[in-house]
């Protein structure tokens, strides 16, 4: 089952009047079926979806579209599917999206609720694929390693394309689906709550991980703390679960770069207050050991509004 705010996802072209043009007899019949088509295109719902870069190959394009997947989804859920960008294979570069770096997808439709259940299927297929792809974990219960960053993406795609999202800030704190426990996902059903587990959604949030500038190693054993005393702090003192991944010998299982995956199910400002946290830590770190992020330093809320005063 999906959300108010799933089946709301991308912009909606607007609606216009209908104009006859005052003819009688057969020419109003000719103005009554051109006006019908006019009315056609005007109620045509149009809804994107992004795909992260490190998934944007040729691969993932077969695994959603490929070997006559398109054609079953477009008639399942009575739309058009266009995917272009990076990865895609396409070279019409009248296609949207195509000149972009990673994977965009473009679903066309006259029924709302049938592109919101293809976007939901279309993620639980990216799901999928990275379950499917990534070694088997030693604890079945734990996610494969990519899979929270993955979720962070999905939900800040749905977010910026909704009509309704005031908020396009990048990184930010969003609702998104949970990556535990993975029964969430490997047990799925089409509805929620019909002879499975319903989605748990959760607050969440990435933060990317410093690296050696001479040894390009990753730095994030530090966030844990000795013996796992900072991720215990940040379960009592903030109410937030942090998972850090890529720095423990799991870089091999990675699809994506190392990253720290910050959720709570308390609330947003629970994982804000955590991030900051964390921040202030790895600007410490940066600085002490001479590391680094590919995308360089974290802009707080408040400096945000110190830059902009």
């Amino acid at each position: 089952m999906f959300s108010d705010a799933d089946e709301l996802l991308g912009l909606a072209t607007p609606r216009g009047g209908e104009h006859g043009d005052g003819n009688r007899g057969g020419g109003r019949q000719v103005s009554s079926t051109a006006n019908n088509d006019h009315a056609m295109e005007e109620d045509l719902q149009v809804r994107t979806m992004e795909v992260p870069r490190w998934l944007s190959t040729t691969d993932v394009t077969a695994h959603l579209v490929g070997r006559g997947k398109k054609k079953i989804l477009e008639e399942e859920y009575e739309c058009t599917i266009v995917i272009a960008g990076h990865g895609s294979g396409t070279k019409d570069p009248s296609m949207p999206g195509f000149h972009l770096p990673h994977l965009h997808i473009t679903m066309s439709g006259h029924d709302v609720r049938q592109l919101g259940r293809l976007r939901r299927a279309l993620e639980d297929s990216l799901i999928d694929y990275v379950i499917e792809n990534t070694p088997e974990q030693e604890d079945s219960r734990n996610a494969p390693p990519s899979l929270g960053r993955l979720l962070y993406s999905l939900a800040l795609s749905a977010a910026n394309a909704s009509p309704k999202t005031k908020d396009h800030t990048p990184n930010r704190t969003i609702l998104a689906r949970s990556h535990y426990p993975m029964i969430y996902h490997t047990r799925r059903t089409i509805e929620e709550g019909a002879n499975g587990p319903p989605t748990k959604k959760v607050w969440m949030n990435v933060v990317e991980l410093p690296q050696d500038d001479s040894t390009s190693e990753y730095h994030g054993r530090f966030l844990a703390g000795k013996q796992g005393s900072l991720l215990e702090y940040y379960r009592t003192k903030f109410n937030c679960r942090v998972d850090i991944y890529g720095v423990w010998g799991d870089d091999d299982d990675l699809m994506c770069a190392p990253y720290v995956l910050v959720t709570s199910e308390e609330g947003k400002s629970n994982v804000d207050r955590c991030l900051q946290f964390i921040e202030h830590r790895v600007r410490e770190h940066e600085e002490k050991y001479g590391a680094s992020r590919a995308g360089g330093r974290r802009i707080l809320r408040g400096e945000m509004q110190m830059s902009d005063s």
